[in-house]
């Protein structure tokens, strides 16, 4: 049988394999949603999340390819398998049927922001629901109801309208369309300080928590490996967890300055 020269084998060999250049780093798609100061396209490294998320898979020799939509588009391309995966969201039964989720990232008390002229009576508790008998609760676009209100929506007690995202939501709550805005303490809170005035801040307050909410990664079951990709999320966010790195990042997060 007639061998191959050495100089064949050379030539038959990828010009990287000839030079030790290395091959081209594995990258990952995840879609974000504007969330200060959690996520946003002008913070440094798109915030603290997605440095956090960026790290944990460059722990796997992954890259990632960060893009901001709007939150309804985002959902969208996860679920179609354009977005290999998205952040930030908390579970619910809608999601779960196209989507499967990490470990915990986040999570943060979920309360109502209210105008103390109109104050709402309400301290959390579900038993204690009909204080918010025929309020109207403004909710961001693309965000879920969690319950226990949800449930008191659909026994006609209460009422939720779906428009803009945080920051909008406190403005109109501010003129008096909204009697409350159902949102993260934290995010809440910090838009607050960060995108009013003294006096305006002085006008709003918000509820006790009525329900901690977990937000994770959110990975498109169309979209190629997305198993192994949850897997290797979920590993690295452990990794980081274990060698202090997750809460380094996690302490640069504002809280709220009521607390």
């Amino acid at each position: 049988m007639r061998k191959r020269s050495t100089l064949t084998l050379l030539l038959s060999l990828p010009c990287g394999a000839l030079w030790g250049r290395p091959a081209e780093r594995e990258r990952v798609r995840v879609v974000l949603g504007e969330w200060a100061p959690m996520l946003g396209a002008g913070l440094p490294r798109y915030g603290v999340v997605a440095q956090l998320i960026e790290e944990v898979f460059a722990s796997a020799d992954i890259a990632v390819d960060f893009e901001f939509r709007p939150w309804q588009r985002a959902y969208a391309q996860v679920r179609s398998g354009q977005s290999h995966a998205s952040a930030l969201w908390g579970r619910t039964p809608e999601r779960e049927a196209v989507c499967d989720f990490s470990d915990i990232i986040f999570s943060d008390d979920l309360v109502l922001f209210f105008r103390k002229d109109k104050p709402l009576a309400w301290d959390g508790k579900v038993e204690h629901l009909a204080a918010l008998r025929g309020i109207t609760i403004g909710l961001p676009l693309g965000s879920a109801k969690a319950e226990p209100l949800a449930q008191a929506e659909r026994r006609g007690e209460l009422r939720f309208e779906a428009s803009g995202d945080e920051l909008s939501n406190l403005h109109k709550l501010l003129v008096g369309r909204f009697d409350a805005v159902d949102l993260s303490r934290t995010i809440g809170s910090q838009l607050l300080l960060q995108r009013f005035s003294a006096a305006e801040r002085e006008l709003v307050g918000h509820t006790p928590s009525y329900q901690q909410w977990h937000y994770r990664m959110m990975f498109s079951r169309k979209a190629p490996d997305h198993a192994r990709y949850l897997a290797l999320f979920d590993q690295g966010l452990k990794r980081l967890k274990a060698n202090g790195r997750y809460q380094e990042l996690m302490a640069r997060l504002p809280r709220d300055p009521a607390r």
